[in-house]
Parts: structure tokens; sequence; C-alpha cells
């Protein structure tokens, strides 16, 4: 219609930086959206958060954002990259067992 064309919306879905709590390291994943125009300008964005995985001492867990548990499977779907940190979690815990710490 008359040469103009709608904007586009471009999704992506990234890991937040590791929050401390504790002995526990949380990782938000995060829906993120921004609306640009034909010409590559952003015209509005916005964040949903999605799920967490929670690493702690001898356990790894997921839970969605309405707070009913998650297979870790399901979590790795929407962020493949959770799997580095879920194995480097694994490797930190391993290490402060065999110290003793």
């Amino acid at each position: 219609m008359f040469g103009i064309k709608p904007p586009r919306v471009e999704t992506e879905i990234i890991v937040a930086e590791e929050i401390l709590a504790g002995d526990r390291s949380i990782y938000t994943v995060i829906e993120v959206s921004a609306l640009k125009a034909e010409d590559g300008k952003a015209l509005g964005s916005w964040l949903v958060p999605l799920a967490m995985l929670i690493i702690e001492p001898g356990l790894q867990y997921a839970v969605s954002i309405t707070g009913e548990e998650m297979p870790l499977e399901a979590i790795l779907q929407l962020a493949p990259s959770l799997k580095y940190v879920m194995e480097k979690g694994r490797h930190i815990m391993e290490e402060t067992w065999k110290n003793g710490s």
C-alpha cells in the first residue's frame, strides 16, 4: 500500500548476568524484542522474563517465571548457551567439594 512497509519485530532470547544469592547462582532467561523500521532504526523494544536457572551445591534446576518447575531440557531449548553455564557451575561445585570449602 503506497510503498510503505510495516515495521518488523526482531526477537532474541538471552541469558542475563549471574546473580549470586548466598551459595546459589541464578541466571534469568529473557526474551528481548525490538520493533524496527525498514531502515533498521529502533522504534521500540520490550523484555519478557521467561525462566530462571538456579545452581546451588549439589542441585541445578529451572523455574518458569510463572513459578512452575521446568525441566532442564526445556530451559536449554529456550537458551542453549545455558549449557555452558551449567557445566561451569557443576565444575565450580565439584572443586568446592574437593577442597572442603
